[in-house]
């Protein structure tokens, strides 16, 4: 992912991004578009900015880091709940997860079953 996805993922403008990082837009833009590369600074504001790492904004993935910049808050509340428990916990909720989205699948079919038949 990169640096313009990111920002977009958010929601932000780059107008919104530079003020909070107290940048340009211009000197933003050229980040974007790879024209300048950030300070070392810049870029620990930007990973706390969008909530995810430095490897992340420069285009580095590590498989085993989860990226929470596309999460909701309500995920990422979720996802430091879930690190706390045990194996065997996580597997309990992994069966309520897949218990949801089984019935979420049924209903749409119900419902489809439904506007076939013109109810």
């Amino acid at each position: 992912m990169n640096l313009k996805e990111i920002r977009l993922n958010s929601n932000k403008t780059q107008n919104e991004v530079a003020k909070e990082l107290n940048i340009g837009r211009a000197s933003y833009n050229r980040y974007e578009l790879g024209l300048t590369d950030p300070s070392i600074e810049t870029l620990i504001n930007m990973a706390k900015y969008f909530h995810t790492t430095i490897d992340n904004l420069i285009g580095f993935e590590v498989p085993y880091l989860l990226d929470t910049s596309t999460l909701s808050y309500i995920q990422k509340q979720v996802v430091d709940q879930i690190k706390n428990l045990s194996d065997e916990n996580c597997k309990r909720v992994q069966d309520f997860i897949t218990g949801i989205m089984i019935a979420e699948v049924e209903k749409q079919a119900a419902i489809q079953k439904l506007i076939n038949k013109g109810v």
